[in-house]
């Protein structure tokens, strides 16, 4: 299966899932104090005090990049998802946010170099085919000592006990609720193309970051983050649960 092929089948798959992405609780925002631990995050990585260009990569409903605009930053999103990014278009123009919405490719955006000033991407690098290619080309659209910013983590560490923690996990879901979360899920021929399924290992995120030349790379833990989040999860999704969170980040040299 080819890239083309693999990326309409995914942008299908967020445009169904679109109208009630954000009602997961590892999705969306909902609470203020889980808004102030995102800031904090973010305020550890970037100069404060300045609006900064960002793309929001992948941005699907636009959680970061709304946060981030709401920090006073410049924001652009891009998704293949055109459904994602209406529900984004939403809540930006509820919020009165300055962040505009570009459908496109975010393995290869479509900008100048030096375009931004940092760049953000969480939960994208698993489900790309070819996510050196995005951070070789991120590069390239950062300007001189720009920041890219990867929330990732590991959702599957392909053990028997995650395993089984998963299925009985998605079972409960079917059973509870009306639209489990990721009971559809990638077809089969599309996640078996994808290098990193069941997530993005820290250590794979760091090669990736200096094979496209970054520097300074640092990670956060953001287990704590995840922890406040599932204090408002049901039981059965609360056994099923990451077992790395973090925040990577890279500086483009000056």
């Amino acid at each position: 299966m080819d890239d083309s092929t693999i990326k309409r089948n995914i942008a299908r798959t967020w445009d169904e899932e679109s109208v009630y992405y954000d009602t997961y609780v590892s999705h969306g925002i909902h609470t203020e104090d889980e808004k102030e631990l995102w800031k904090r995050a973010f305020g550890t990585v970037l100069p404060s005090g300045q609006s900064l260009r960002i793309l929001d990569a992948g941005c699907g409903t636009g959680a970061m990049g709304l946060l981030l605009a709401e920090m006073g930053h410049r924001v652009t999103g891009i998704d293949l998802s055109r459904g994602m990014m209406q529900i984004g278009e939403m809540k930006a123009s509820q919020g009165n946010l300055p962040m505009a919405f570009h459908v496109g490719d975010a393995e290869s955006p479509p900008f100048d170099p030096g375009s931004f000033d940092a760049i953000v991407a969480r939960h994208l690098l698993w489900t790309l085919p070819q996510p050196q290619r995005a951070l070789s080309n991120w590069y390239r659209i950062l300007r001189p000592g720009g920041t890219v910013m990867l929330i990732e983590g590991i959702w599957d560490d392909g053990k028997v006990l995650t395993r089984l923690k998963r299925e009985f996990s998605g079972i409960m879901a079917r059973v509870f609720e009306e639209r489990p979360h990721g009971d559809r899920g990638y077809p089969a021929a599309v996640k078996n193309q994808l290098p990193f399924p069941g997530g993005l290992p820290e250590y794979r995120a760091r090669q990736f970051l200096e094979a496209a030349g970054f520097e300074q790379v640092s990670c956060l833990d953001l287990m704590h983050i995840m922890q406040n989040q599932q204090r408002r999860q049901p039981w059965y999704q609360r056994i099923n649960t990451a077992t790395s969170y973090y925040l990577m980040t890279g500086r483009k040299p000056e």
